[in-house]
Parts: structure tokens; C-alpha cells; sequence
């Protein structure tokens, strides 16, 4: 889940980097490459996804306004092992890496930003790579639902995944096919556990969705 800009750390990498826009499909890094820049997204998201020789497809991550993309590769020095492409048109203060570091070493709420960030995704990643050993393929789409949604407003015993989920991408998330994740989610919506609204998924029962996850 992205936070949004944070207008403090958006103005302290202004004075280091330019504006730039990608266009939906453009790739931000290439897999296998260092690259030369970090990325600030402004706003848009993008999606860093891994190819196997063989084509196939890995989900890896989304990243969203206030997220940095480049920051693993800067501060080890190593090739991202992932491509980030651009969903949709992004803009993005990029700044070189040269630039980058002195502003990290000077400013401490940027560098810790960046740890935050960089510990976040590495949290989410690590929790994935225990439910591919841990869970059935149901039980990941669940904790991938769980993950997705927030309480809602008003009834904060419900919670809400807006927009809904796309079987597509929902099943790259947790290396499943879409015919799993829509047998899982119509099982679920049958049982009372999630309804659907208006571009919207609600999870009625977050207790059961989390007691779904093991089942």
C-alpha cells in the first residue's frame, strides 16, 4: 500500500533531480540492469514483474505515489533482478544516483524514508515466499485479499478492496491461475464472507477471510 507524496521529501529532491513522465508501458528499469536514477513517483503506479527464460511471469510488487523504484539498486550497488514497468502514464522526479547519495547522507527523514520503504516491500516479499511454502493456493488468495483491503469508513468491521480486484493479476500475485481465484472468490461470496458492490469487493467478515487463509 502506498502513503502518497510527502510534499517535505518531494521539495528536498526537487533541488537534486528533474520531472520526468513515462507513458503506460514504458519500462522504468530493465531487468538485469542497475540503472542510473531513483524515482520519486509523483503520481501513477507501476508494476515490477520478473521473466523466466522461458517467458513466464513473476508479480513482484506494485508501486504507487511516494513509493521510490530504483533505491534497492543504488544502495547495493547490483542489478535489479525484476523489470518496473509503468501501468499507467507515471510522473516521477528522477535523480541521479551521484546526486542522490549526498542528499541521503544530509538529510536524515529522507533516509529514513527510504529504509521505510525499502523494509516494507521487503516484509510484503518475505510473507509471500512463506505462504508459497505454507499455503494452498486458496489460502494465498485469501491472504492476498486480506492484504489488498482496508476497514471501511463508516463500518470499520467490514473492510473494502477498491477498485476490485482483477482475477488476472490477483492470480500473478500469489502464482495461481485466474480459475482459482474466481472459484475462491465466488466460494466466499456464496458463504457470506465477501459481496460484491460498484467496482468494489467487500469483505464482510475479515475473521473468517483471515480464518479462510490456513483452511
Amino acid at each position: 500500500m502506498t502513503l502518497g507524496v510527502n510534499s517535505e521529501i518531494y521539495d528536498v529532491l526537487a533541488g537534486a533531480g528533474r520531472v520526468r513522465r513515462f507513458a503506460a508501458g514504458d519500462v522504468l528499469i530493465a531487468q538485469d540492469e542497475r540503472g542510473a536514477h531513483i524515482f520519486y513517483i509523483k503520481s501513477g503506479q507501476a508494476t515490477a514483474m520478473a521473466y523466466g527464460i522461458n517467458g513466464e511471469r513473476t508479480w513482484l510488487g506494485r508501486f504507487g505515489a511516494g513509493d521510490f523504484v530504483g533505491d534497492m539498486s543504488m544502495l547495493s550497488e547490483l542489478p535489479v533482478p525484476y523489470e518496473v514497468c509503468a501501468d499507467t502514464d507515471l510522473d516521477v522526479l528522477a535523480v541521479p544516483f551521484a546526486a542522490m547519495e549526498p542528499v541521503m547522507d544530509a538529510q536524515a527523514g529522507l533516509s529514513k524514508a527510504v529504509a521505510g520503504g525499502l523494509a516494507a516491500r521487503l516484509h510484503t516479499a518475505m510473507q509471500r515466499l512463506s505462504e508459497a511454502f505454507t499455503l494452498s493456493a486458496t489460502g494465498r488468495v485469501c491472504a492476498e485479499l486480506s492484504r489488498l483491503s482496508v476497514p471501511v469508513g463508516s463500518d470499520p468491521g467490514r473492510h473494502i478492496i477498491r477498485p476490485g480486484p482483477v482475477f488476472t493479476e490477483l492470480a500473478l500475485r500469489v502464482s495461481s491461475t485466474r480459475e482459482t481465484v474466481s472459484r475462491t472468490v465466488s466460494r466466499l461470496q456464496k458463504s457470506g464472507v465477501v459481496s460484491r458492490a460498484p467496482g468494489a469487493l467487500i469483505i464482510e467478515s475479515p475473521e473468517r477471510l483471515s480464518d479462510e487463509i490456513n483452511r
